[in-house]
C-alpha cells in the first residue's frame, strides 16, 4: 500500500515529536531513574539492618515509596487530604505542594488508589527532573554546553540532593527559582514574576527571590539608556512575588486567624507574619538570631546531628568563599541570592538537643554556588572526585534520613 506524502509526514510526526522530549529530557529522565534505583536497593539494605525500618505492604511501597515518608512529609499528607487548621502547625507550610500533591494522588488514583503520599513523590519527582533541565538551560547562559551539564549533575550528586527525591517542596520551589532567573535573563519579567510567585507559594524563601530578579531589572534597565520608571510594567511583574506572599497573609488571617503583629516584640514580625504562630508545634524551640550567635549555641551542643548539619552545610559556605568572585562576574544577581539563602538559613536556631533542624536543606537552595565547580569540573580529577565523593556522601546523607531516629533533615 502506498502514502502519500502528507500521509507519511503525519505518521513521523509523533515520532519526531518524541525524539525531541527525549533529546531534551532524556539525559535528566535517566539520571534521576538511577538514582532513584540506587536509593531503593539503599532502603533495602537500610531494612536489613535496622529493626524500625517498615515492613508493611508490597515490594513497591515498602522499599520505594514508605522510606520516604518521614519527618514533615506528615503535614503535607495532612494539608492535602484535611487542608489547613489554625494550630496544629500546617499554617507554617505554603500550599502550592501540598495541593498539587492532591491533584496528583487523585489524577492517578486509577492506578495508585488515591495514595496522596504517592502523589507528593510524583510532584517532587517531576519537578527535579524539569529542575535539572532548567538548571542546565540557565548555565548555559554563561558557559558551554558541556559545563552547563555537568552542572547539573553535580546538582544531583550533591549530599543534601537526596531530598529532591523525597516528597517535600525543595524541587518544586528550585524549579521555580531557575525559571525566574531564566525568565529575568530573557527580560521575560512578569514570566518572571509569576514563577517567584510560585516559589513564595512553596516556600518563604521565595521571597528572597525579589532582591536578585530587582538586580536584573535594574541591570536591564540601566543597559536600555531609559530611566528606571519607565519599565514600571516589569516593575509590576516582579511585583507578583510580594502580591503572591500577600494573598498567603490574607489567607492566614481570615480564615485560619494565624496573622499576629506587635510593634513591640520584632519576633512577631517572623513568627506572627512571615512564618505562623504555630510553627513550634513542628519544632518546639525555634528562634532567629543573628547567624553568628546561631553558630555559636551550635558550637556549644555540639553533636553527631550538629557535627553532619554544620559539615554538609560548609560545603555550601566553601563553595561562596572559593567561587564568589567567579560567580559575581557570572551573574552578580546570582551570588546576591545564595549569600542571602545561606545568611537566613544560619540565623535559624532550633534549640537543644539539635540546633540546626534543616540546615542541610535550606542551604541547597542556594544552587547558584555549583556552577563555579561545574567549570573547575573541566579538569578530570576535579570532576571524578566530585561526582564520586558527592555521590557516597548523597548514599551516606539518605541512609541518615531513612533512619529518622538518627539524624534531623
Amino acid at each position: 500500500m502506498a502514502f502519500s506524502a502528507n500521509e507519511t509526514a503525519a505518521q513521523s510526526a509523533p515520532e519526531r515529536w518524541h525524539k525531541k522530549i527525549w533529546k531534551r529530557y532524556g539525559w535528566a529522565i535517566t539520571l534521576f531513574v538511577l538514582l532513584r534505583l540506587a536509593f531503593m536497593l539503599l532502603a533495602i539494605v537500610n531494612a536489613g539492618v535496622s529493626p524500625e525500618a517498615g515492613t508493611s505492604g508490597n515490594v513497591f511501597q515498602r522499599y520505594l515509596i514508605q522510606p520516604w515518608n518521614q519527618w514533615d512529609v506528615e503535614y503535607f499528607l495532612r494539608i492535602a487530604s484535611q487542608g489547613y487548621r489554625a494550630a496544629d502547625g500546617t499554617a507554617q507550610f505554603h500550599p502550592l505542594f501540598p495541593m498539587l500533591g492532591r491533584v496528583a494522588g487523585h489524577l492517578t488514583g486509577w492506578l495508585t488508589g488515591g495514595d496522596l503520599l504517592i502523589g507528593l513523590l510524583l510532584v517532587s519527582s517531576v519537578c527535579t527532573i524539569l529542575f535539572l533541565v532548567a538548571l542546565e538551560d540557565l548555565a548555559a547562559m554563561d558557559m558551554p554546553a558541556a559545563e552547563a551539564r555537568r552542572a547539573a549533575f553535580y546538582f544531583a550528586h550533591a549530599p543534601t540532593a537526596f531530598i529532591l527525591f523525597a516528597p517535600y517542596t525543595e524541587s518544586l520551589f528550585l524549579l521555580c527559582a531557575v525559571l525566574a532567573f531564566r525568565m529575568a535573563r530573557r527580560e521575560r519579567w512578569w514570566m518572571a514574576g509569576a514563577a517567584g510567585a510560585a516559589a513564595v507559594l512553596t516556600r518563604q524563601q521565595g521571597l528572597f527571590l525579589l532582591a536578585p530578579l530587582a538586580w536584573e531589572l535594574v541591570g536591564w534597565a540601566r543597559r536600555s539608556g531609559r530611566p528606571l520608571l519607565s519599565h514600571w510594567r516589569a516593575a509590576f511583574g516582579i511585583g507578583l512575588i510580594p502580591l503572591a506572599y500577600l494573598g498567603w497573609l490574607v489567607y492566614r488571617a481570615l480564615a485560619l486567624g494565624d496573622l499576629v503583629v506587635d510593634l513591640k516584640q520584632p519576633r512577631t514580625l517572623i513568627y506572627g507574619l512571615l512564618i505562623s504562630r504555630s510553627a513550634t508545634q513542628v519544632v518546639e524551640q525555634q528562634s532567629f538570631m543573628a547567624p553568628w550567635n546561631a553558630l555559636w549555641l551550635a558550637f556549644q551542643h555540639l553533636n553527631r546531628t550538629t557535627v553532619i548539619d554544620l559539615a554538609a552545610s560548609g560545603l555550601f559556605v566553601l563553595l561562596l568563599a572559593l567561587g564568589g568572585r567567579a560567580l559575581w562576574r557570572m551573574r552578580a544577581s546570582y551570588l546576591v541570592y545564595s549569600a542571602v539563602i545561606l545568611l537566613v538559613s544560619f540565623s535559624l536556631n532550633t534549640g537543644e538537643p539539635h540546633p540546626y533542624k534543616g540546615l542541610t536543606r535550606h542551604c541547597l537552595l542556594a544552587f547558584p554556588l555549583l556552577l563555579p565547580l561545574a567549570v573547575w569540573g573541566r579538569r578530570p580529577l576535579v570532576n571524578l572526585l566530585t561526582l564520586g565523593i558527592g555521590f557516597v556522601l548523597l548514599l551516606g546523607m539518605t541512609f541518615l534520613y531513612y533512619n529518622e531516629t538518627l539524624w534531623l533533615p
